[in-house]
């Protein structure tokens, strides 16, 4: 039986990878004051005077944005501090939120200038959001797209398509930088067989001797007219048939790390006959690879409003849809020439299914040759999991609901994905 393996980012956080948004965003604040050396985070704010005023604050070094909005402020209230200026502190467009820091001259003669500012307002937008995971950001923009479309007033600040754009252009360069020096260059993606077994070992078929055994569970994860294939199968691997080619694992990476790379290798190294051959699409992109690039933006052209973004004669508001993006290269096509070319099991792994990639998704849920759809949930410490969150995410990626309760494993045949494995980072 082949199998599609979905990987999301929670393949990589299960890992202890820090390539979670609030990760990602923790990372510029701490960098704040050492914007001078990273001048894409230097491109997200305006900033007047000098940053490295020991009497602001602006020094100091924050752990993240909630620091940041704690600390900044009480400095600036103490007068004593300040010795030529008033700094006064204005909201901007979220409340109390988020703030701009106004400077005035305590004796006059100059107008007021701007300490302190956002200059990426999609990035400021999302710092308040404070969104859990890739996928939020993504909706974030779409809603924005949108917004600005139906001429709202609540993204009024962001101004208009081509700033958003330009914007989210930044985010998404700061994002490749965090995660080539952060990620990347900073882990050791080359862990042998037995680090790595607890997830290795899910992909061993093993001769289940499903002839006899007409109460197997292995029954249950697949459509009742199915039975005769699944013992087929299981048959040949009670002959250990010598053909190479008897079952795939296509690892469907919508992540941009290098962590299923190791995986593979170490899975083409098995006996074919019972771990398959594996092979990999890193379908949204590589990180610094000009022939495939990172593709972050919205896939779901199922969404009442995409029509509406397609019957605007102005193309910036699809520059970031990634149907278009995926025309880049031909791993889109792949994909479905894999789907096409026999049946298959689905395992989802760290995926949150979420709408971002809808369109993708229902064209592998949807598609006849998908028997079934296995997920790997996540169990946290305190006994809680996310195993219903995600299938009622997947049943968004159906048209036909029926087909979608005889597709999707449920929990009793289910089983947590595995978060014990680690990569040894570098010393730096």
């Amino acid at each position: 039986m082949n199998r599609l393996v979905i990987i999301g980012n929670g393949f990589d956080l299960a890992h202890k990878l820090p390539t979670s948004y609030r990760s990602f965003v923790d990372f510029i604040w701490k960098n704040f004051h050492n914007m001078e050396k990273i001048p894409l985070i230097k491109n997200l704010f305006i900033l007047k005077h000098p940053i490295n005023v020991v009497r602001t604050g602006f020094s100091m070094r924050f752990e993240n944005y909630n620091d940041f909005y704690n600390k900044v402020p009480q400095i600036l209230n103490d007068r004593s501090n300040n010795i030529n200026f008033d700094y006064v502190i204005e909201n901007t467009f979220h409340n109390t939120k988020t703030f701009k820091i106004i400077a005035y001259h305590r004796y006059g003669g100059a107008d007021p200038q701007t300490y302190f500012d956002y200059n990426n307002r999609f990035f400021e937008l999302i710092t308040v959001l404070n969104a859990e995971n890739w996928v939020d950001i993504e909706n974030t923009y779409y809603d924005v797209l949108v917004s600005l479309l139906n001429g709202d007033s609540k993204y009024k600040y962001i101004e208009n398509v081509k700033r958003l754009n330009e914007e989210f252009n930044e985010v998404k360069n700061l994002l490749e930088y965090y995660l080539t020096e952060h990620v990347e260059n900073a882990y050791q993606f080359n862990l042998e067989y037995s680090n790595m077994m607890d997830i290795c070992d899910l992909f061993e078929q093993t001769h289940r001797n499903l002839s006899g055994n007409n109460y197997d569970k292995y029954f249950l994860e697949f459509p009742p007219d199915y039975r005769r294939n699944l013992i087929d199968f299981d048959r040949g691997l009670r002959l250990q048939s010598k053909d190479p080619s008897s079952f795939e694992n296509l690892f469907l990476d919508f992540n941009y790390t290098p962590t299923i790379s190791n995986y593979i290798n170490i899975l083409n190294q098995k006996d074919e006959r019972y771990w398959g051959k594996s092979s990999h699409i890193q379908i949204h992109g590589r990180l610094h690879d000009i022939k495939n690039q990172i593709n972050f933006g919205f896939g779901d052209e199922m969404d009442d409003n995409y029509n509406v973004l397609e019957k605007v004669n102005d193309n910036q508001y699809l520059e970031n849809i990634k149907s278009f993006m995926y025309l880049s290269n031909s791993n889109y096509r792949k994909l479905l020439q894999w789907v096409e070319s026999g049946d298959f099991q689905v395992f989802i792994m760290g995926h949150s299914c979420g709408l971002s990639d809808r369109t993708m998704l229902n064209t592998v849920f949807e598609h006849n040759n998908c028997k079934s759809i296995k997920v790997f949930y996540h169990e946290k410490e305190n006994g809680t999991d996310n195993f219903k969150d995600l299938t009622q995410n997947i049943s968004r990626h159906f048209n036909k609901k029926a087909l979608m309760r005889t597709k999707v494993v449920d929990k009793s045949l289910s089983s947590p994905l595995p978060q014990n494995i680690r990569f040894p980072s570098y010393e730096r």
